[in-house]
């Protein structure tokens, strides 16, 4: 009878994105005394699966750690797991940054335990077989993933072996199911793993992740509970036991047997169930597995800030000249911010918050920042696919900023100056199942309604509308003249009631400090045309320690009004507004062609910070400049929004 090779792995996936407060707490609380009892209990194996910044935490700040560390990987009574150092989503990146990332990871073990590893952990089981051709080449010889990624009716606890293009690696499955709960014995949980192995004559082997929380289980007053553990220690003494406690490294180098299956691409289920629909948890009863793609799919903001890091990493990998030292800087940036943390909430499987993606876009703006310095910089507005959903966008990479245009709404949905933490464009849209209202639209820059008196009405208190007649609406380029940086587009719809054809041209010229964004309305109907046009600017949170970010200050039939509450309403006179955001000291001035109506208000979004709890997460200011518009039967009306940023302190200066 075959003996069951048991890996333990404590994993720190969840102490990922912990403060320094919260890394010093579980070091006293976990690690000091689990490294303590591991060294006077040579029997007992252990995987542990950290990334790169825990590792250097470890070294900067309890560097007797370290030396235990050491010598438990000498002895081979421990393992430490290699991986991405940032923990990145590997699938998400270009091959030449999931090499660099495992290399920095391989390079921190090797620096401080002094072994490199041959095993890796992944970011939330995130897997593709694309994956396999950079792992062997960075010397990785298996990888640990979830069962569930595992293809069903292959046999229980036989390592598997997967290739792709040639090259192979082994995997290692890991049973989330199978980690002990709270108060029971040893002997009942032998027990339950026992239940699926076969005693088959090949190499069987598990690996039981342990994460924080679950460990917690074992800890009384920072000492192991030794239940548990003297149990394990048992088996290990015991030759007769079906249970052989090990380390991966150790199985790999002596197991002969493995069973070879395709792997398809997936990722851990507590991830893929929340992918189908967003923030609802779905069983997936299809024949495909979920991936990483359907997740970004679901979420649209998780989505915009994997754009954002792909155009990033393209920029810095076709950047051939320059300082070499700015470039890896640039690079090293880049790395920080491919951070899977930034994209999805371990172990819940919720996208990361706003406070997240806002940290994750400001690291990728100081990555194109430093990409910058010291080389000739050229404003550009190109035309390409920029998000892969097969219609071009305009990509707009000026002195002070970076912005995109879609057609989609004809809107800015991407917007980053230089001096700023994070994208300002990037908005969510409210769920009635949190929000208590649904936006039935995408928030940007520069997005227009059209609207009755009652609808605006509406409008005025919630914010929202749910008339769709230019709003999500696909714009048609008309001309584009990137020499000029001159962007033409039109829309041609229909307003309700009534069904009257309405057509609307909207300019974009664009300017180091800004744009210009020029509106040409047109009743195509017969019939008057009586309504409310409506520009708005979304600006998003992108601070989260200022309880006000942004200041609102404006001129109303020659009057300056600094704005003190944050819901406000002028119906005329407005010829000039300046938003301030205080956090990064930058002035947005937007001044219309004639004065027009103006409101303001901030709305919170809430979502789930976890299955049972639901805060606010983020908020956005909504600035809206309106005008009653009363147009006779093929008659069309001008207005015009001249939009700028500029750093306050230089506003100040000035005054």
């Amino acid at each position: 009878m075959s003996k069951l090779n048991v890996c333990l792995e404590l994993s720190a996936e969840e102490a990922g994105e912990c403060s320094r407060f919260e890394m010093e707490n579980f070091y006293q609380k976990i690690l000091k005394p689990l490294l303590t009892y591991l060294y006077y209990h040579p029997k007992v194996c252990l995987i542990f699966s950290f990334n790169g910044r825990q590792i250097s935490w470890i070294k900067e700040n309890h560097s007797e750690a370290i030396e235990v560390l050491k010598d438990l990987t000498s002895r081979q009574q421990v393992e430490l797991l290699g991986g991405g150092y940032h923990s990145p989503i590997f699938p998400l990146l270009f091959p030449v940054d999931r090499s660099a990332q495992i290399e920095s990871m391989t390079s921190i073990l090797k620096d401080t335990v002094g072994k490199r590893p041959y095993g890796m952990s992944l970011f939330g089981s995130i897997w593709d077989p694309s994956l396999i051709t950079t792992f062997q080449s960075c010397g990785m010889e298996y990888v640990v993933l979830d069962s569930t990624l595992v293809p069903s009716g292959k046999t229980s606890y036989v390592p598997v072996i997967t290739n792709d293009q040639g090259r192979n690696i082994k995997v290692i499955s890991s049973y989330k199911n199978l980690v002990p709960l709270k108060n029971e014995s040893f002997s009942s949980w032998k027990d339950r793993v026992l239940k699926i192995h076969k005693n088959n004559s090949c190499d069987e082997v598990c690996v039981i992740p342990f994460s924080i929380t679950s460990f917690n289980f074992f800890m009384e007053n920072n000492v192991i509970n030794r239940d548990f553990f003297n149990g394990v220690e048992e088996s290990a003494e015991n030759e007769s036991s079906e249970l052989n406690f090990t380390t991966a490294k150790k199985f790999i180098k002596s197991a002969k047997n493995f069973i070879q299956s395709y792997v398809p691409a997936g990722m851990d289920w507590e991830i893929a169930q929340w992918a189908k629909k967003a923030f609802v948890k779905s069983e997936n009863k299809s024949h495909f597995p979920i991936t990483i793609y359907d997740y970004l799919n679901t979420y649209p903001q998780n989505r915009k800030l994997y754009e954002r890091m792909m155009f990033i990493s393209m920029l810095i990998n076709q950047n051939k000249g320059g300082d070499k030292m700015r470039k890896k800087t640039a690079r090293e940036y880049l790395h920080s911010a491919q951070c899977g943390y930034n994209y999805v909430k371990i172990p819940e499987g919720f996208p990361a918050v706003a406070k997240n993606r806002q940290n994750s876009y400001g690291t990728l703006n100081m990555a194109e920042k430093k990409l910058r310095e010291g080389n000739e910089f050229c404003e550009t507005v190109s035309c390409f696919d920029y998000n892969n959903d097969g219609l071009n966008e305009y990509v707009c990479q000026m002195e002070n900023y970076h912005a995109v245009v879609s057609l989609k709404g004809g809107c800015v949905e991407a917007f980053e100056t230089y001096r700023c933490g994070g994208n300002y464009a990037a908005n969510l849209s409210r769920i009635n199942q949190f929000d208590k209202v649904d936006d039935s639209y995408t928030r940007g820059f520069f997005t227009e309604h059209f609207l009755s008196d009652e609808e605006f009405k509406i409008y005025l208190k919630q914010q929202t509308c749910s008339s769709r007649i230019f709003c999500n609406q696909l714009f048609e380029e008309k001309k584009f003249d990137p020499k000029r940086k001159d962007l033409l587009l039109e829309i041609k719809s229909e307003y309700l009631p009534g069904n009257l054809p309405v057509a609307l041209r909207k300019k974009y010229s664009f300017s180091s400090s800004g744009m210009i964004v020029q509106y040409i309305l047109k009743n195509e109907s017969p019939f008057e045309l009586k309504g409310n046009f409506i520009c708005e600017l979304n600006f998003s949170q992108t601070d989260f320690l200022l309880a006000k970010q942004y200041l609102i200050e404006l001129i109303s039939r020659d009057n300056r009004q600094f704005l003190e509450k944050e819901d406000f309403n002028c119906g005329k006179g407005v010829s000039l507004v300046q938003i301030t955001d205080s956090a990064e000291k930058t002035a947005f001035i937007i001044e219309p062609n004639e004065e027009c109506g103006f409101s303001c208000r901030n709305i919170s979004f809430n979502r789930p910070i976890s299955e049972n709890e639901i805060s606010q997460t983020s908020r956005t200011l909504v600035s809206s400049f309106y005008w009653s518009i009363n147009l006779a039967p093929g008659m069309e009306m001008e207005k015009t929004l001249n939009f700028s940023s500029i750093s306050s302190k230089k506003l100040n200066s000035k005054n």
